[in-house]
């Protein structure tokens, strides 16, 4: 069951940063970047919020 959920997680993570070979582009400062509705690039802060960076952080990963 584990073995199920953590390859569900990594294939979330692949999709968020649309499948890009190059995982550096998708990260800042350690924390993986998301692409929200709107286009916002964003990442979530160890307390649970969203943190927004800079649009071009998240132009490799749509």
């Amino acid at each position: 069951m584990r073995k199920i959920v953590l390859l569900i997680i990594l294939a979330l993570a692949a999709y968020s940063c649309g499948g890009s070979n190059n995982s550096e582009s998708c990260t800042y400062n350690g924390h993986v970047l998301y692409v929200g509705e709107k286009g916002g690039c964003y990442y979530f802060s160890s307390g649970g919020s969203k943190e927004y960076v800079d649009k071009n952080y998240c132009k490799e990963c749509n």
